[in-house]
C-alpha cells in the first residue's frame, strides 16, 4: 500500500482530519459557503452574515457614495479566505493599487474592462431593430460560465433597468455556479432578479487643516448603508459607516462617534 502525503504551498504537512473540512469538484478553485462576508461586522450584520452565494445583490449609489469602495471590502475579504475574484468594469473607476491597499490579493483577482457597443438583430416578432448591447454583462456570463469563481463584481455606470432577458441570465449562472455576483450601478437595475440591493448616500466628507494656513486634506466621509430590497432577510435596516483614511487618527472617527447610529471606521484609502 502506497502512502501518499499531502503538504500546503509552505511545504508544512495537511493532517487528515483537516482534509474532510470541505469537499469541492476537482475543477473548482473555490470552496462553497453559504455567506460571503465583507470583513466589516456592522455591515455583516445588517445584511445576516454576508452576501448570499449563487444569487445577485446590487450596491447602488451616486458617484462619491462610498460604493466602490464597499464592493471593495466584499473583494478583500474573499481573496484573503483565498478565493478567486473577477471584477468586470465599464465604468473605469477600478484602480489595483488602491484595491491592493484594502489588503486584497491582486493575485486572486481577474480584472476585465469592457466597453457597450452598438448592435443590430431581429426582435421576437421579426423586425429588425438597433439597439444597445451591454458587453459587460456578456462578459460576466462567460466568467460564471467558466467556473471556478467565489465572487464576481460587475461595475456599470448605466441606470436604466436591465432587459430581462440579461438579468434572467445573470441570475442563473449565478445559481449554476454558486457565485456571489454583485452589481455596482448608480441605482436598481437587476429588478426582482436582485436577492439583496445595498443603496449607498454619503452624509458627509471631512476635511482637516494641520493649521490655518495648511491645505485642506482629506479625512474620509461617512456613509448611510441601508437595505432596500432583501428577499432572504430583513429590509428596511440601516448602518452608518465612518471610512476613515488614518483609522489611527483621532479627529475624524472621534467627531463621529456620536453621530452615527452604528459607527464603525473602514480602510477608505480606495473611496
Amino acid at each position: 500500500m502506497a502512502a501518499v502525503s499531502l503538504l500546503r504551498p509552505d511545504g508544512s504537512p495537511i493532517e487528515p482530519t483537516q482534509l474532510c473540512a470541505a469537499v469541492v469538484r476537482g475543477h473548482e478553485l473555490t470552496v462553497k459557503h453559504r455567506r460571503l462576508s465583507s470583513g466589516i461586522a456592522a455591515l455583516d450584520a445588517l445584511i445576516d452574515g454576508g452576501l448570499v452565494r449563487g444569487r445577485v445583490s446590487e450596491i447602488v449609489g451616486q458617484v462619491g457614495s462610498g460604493r466602490t469602495t464597499i464592493g471593495a471590502r466584499f473583494v478583500a475579504a474573499a481573496t484573503r479566505a483565498g478565493e478567486v475574484v473577477a471584477w468586470i468594469e465599464e465604468s473605469r473607476s477600478f484602480a489595483p493599487a488602491d484595491i491592493a491597499a484594502g489588503s486584497a490579493n491582486l493575485d486572486r483577482v481577474l480584472w476585465a474592462s469592457v466597453s457597450d457597443r452598438r448592435g443590430h438583430g431581429f426582435d421576437s416578432s421579426g423586425r429588425f431593430r438597433r439597439y444597445r448591447f451591454s458587453a459587460v454583462f456578456k462578459a460576466a456570463e462567460l466568467v460564471l460560465k467558466a467556473g471556478g469563481f467565489g465572487l464576481v463584481v460587475i461595475d456599470v455606470g448605466v441606470s436604466a433597468p436591465l432587459p430581462q432577458n440579461i438579468a434572467l441570465r445573470l441570475a442563473r449562472e449565478a445559481e449554476r455556479s454558486g457565485t456571489a455576483v454583485v452589481v455596482i450601478a448608480p441605482h436598481r437595475i437587476c429588478g426582482t432578479f436582485a436577492a439583496l440591493s445595498l443603496k449607498l448616500t454619503r452624509l458627509e466628507t471631512s476635511f482637516n487643516r494641520l493649521t490655518p494656513a495648511s491645505p485642506a486634506v482629506f479625512d474620509g466621509c461617512v456613509i448611510h448603508t441601508a437595505t432596500v430590497h432583501n428577499k432572504l432577510g430583513r429590509t428596511g435596516g440601516s448602518v452608518v459607516l465612518c471610512g476613515a483614511i488614518d483609522p489611527l487618527a483621532p479627529s475624524f472617527a472621534e467627531i463621529h462617534r456620536s453621530r452615527a447610529a452604528a459607527p464603525l471606521r473602514l480602510d477608505a484609502s480606495n473611496a
